[in-house]
C-alpha cells in the first residue's frame, strides 16, 4: 500500500480536494452483474441447473437427502450451500436473524466526454473515503462517473439522489460541466455488530454464510470455493474461519432504521451544503 499526497495524490484521484490517499495496486474495480453472470455461465457450462425467480419457501430433512421448496417445486439434494446473504427471505431459516440489512446507493453519470474527464481516476481505480458515512467514486468502462453512498436509494426520490450527487461532483470535480445523472440502484447489505462475517454449520450437509458487511462480490467467491472443498472432502482447514453458532442481532429492525436516519439526516446535511 501506498501512501500518496500532494501533487501525486491529485493526479491518482483527478481533484485538489483530497489531501491524502492510499493506493493498493493489487486492488480493482468491477462489474458485479457481469461477474454474477459469468459465474452463472461458468456453472451452466460445467452442467449445473439454475432457478431463477423460485425464491424458497421451505427446507427440511428427509431421509439421508435435504428437500429445498418452492412455491412451483422442489429441489432434493445431500448437501444445501444458503449463500443468499442479505437477500435471504423468508421465515423458513434463522439465518435472516443474524444480521441487520443496511443498503448502498449510486447514481451514475451519462458517459462524459469533455477533457476535464479523463483526469478523474485515470489508473481505473476505485475509491471510497473515510467519512463517517462512507462514499465512493470510480468510472465505468464506458466513461460514466459512479458516486456512491450508504443509504437506501430505494426510499429516496430521484431528484433527492440526482442533487446529493450534484453536491460531490461539484466539490470534488467542479471543472466538470453540465453532468447528466443517467440512472441510480440499491443494493442490500448484511450487516454485523463487529463487521465481521460469520460461516454456520447448522446440521450435516447444511452450510450457510452472511454478514460480508458490503464485501462480497469478493469475499463470497473465496467462500464459495472453501465451502466446495469442505462439502467434497470434509475438510475444516478448507474454511477461511471456523464455525459459528447461529446467535440473532438483537434489535435488528431498529439498528438498520437507526442506521439509515442518519445517513439520510448526513445526506440531507450535504444537499444543503452544511457538511460535505
Amino acid at each position: 500500500v501506498e501512501l500518496l499526497t500532494g501533487s501525486a495524490c491529485a493526479a491518482a484521484t483527478g481533484t485538489q480536494k483530497i489531501a491524502a490517499a492510499l493506493l493498493d495496486r493489487r486492488a480493482g474495480t468491477l462489474n458485479p452483474m457481469a461477474y454474477t453472470s459469468g459465474l452463472a455461465k461458468a456453472a451452466s457450462d460445467l452442467g449445473g441447473r439454475l432457478f431463477d425467480h423460485s425464491p424458497v419457501t421451505g427446507l427440511e430433512r428427509q431421509g439421508a437427502r435435504w428437500s429445498v421448496q418452492t412455491a412451483r417445486g422442489a429441489v432434493s439434494a445431500e448437501q444445501v450451500v444458503l449463500a443468499s446473504n442479505a437477500y435471504t427471505e423468508g421465515e423458513w431459516t434463522d439465518l435472516r436473524r443474524n444480521f441487520f440489512p443496511g443498503y448502498y446507493y449510486q447514481v451514475a453519470s451519462k458517459p462524459l466526454t469533455d477533457d476535464s474527464a479523463k483526469s478523474i481516476l485515470p489508473g481505473g481505480q476505485g475509491s471510497w473515503d473515510t467519512r463517517q458515512v462512507l462514499s465512493s467514486i470510480r468510472r465505468d468502462a464506458e466513461g460514466r462517473l459512479l458516486l456512491g453512498s450508504l443509504g437506501n436509494g430505494n426510499q429516496k426520490p430521484t431528484w433527492f439522489l440526482k442533487a446529493w450527487a450534484d453536491r460531490v461532483q461539484q466539490h470534488y470535480f467542479p471543472s466538470l460541466k453540465g453532468v447528466e445523472w443517467e440512472c441510480t440502484w440499491t443494493g442490500c447489505i448484511a450487516f454485523t455488530p463487529d463487521h465481521l462475517m460469520r460461516l454456520f454449520e447448522p446440521a450435516p450437509g447444511l452450510v450457510a454464510v452472511t454478514g460480508y458487511n458490503g464485501r462480497g462480490v469478493t469475499t463470497g467467491t473465496v467462500v464459495g470455493k472453501a465451502f466446495a472443498d469442505y462439502l467434497c472432502h470434509g475438510d475444516a482447514n478448507a474454511l477461511p474461519i471456523p464455525f459459528s453458532a447461529m446467535q440473532s442481532v438483537p434489535h435488528a429492525g431498529l439498528r438498520s432504521c437507526l442506521y439509515e436516519a442518519g445517513f439520510s439526516l448526513y445526506h440531507a446535511g450535504q444537499c444543503l451544503r452544511i457538511v460535505i
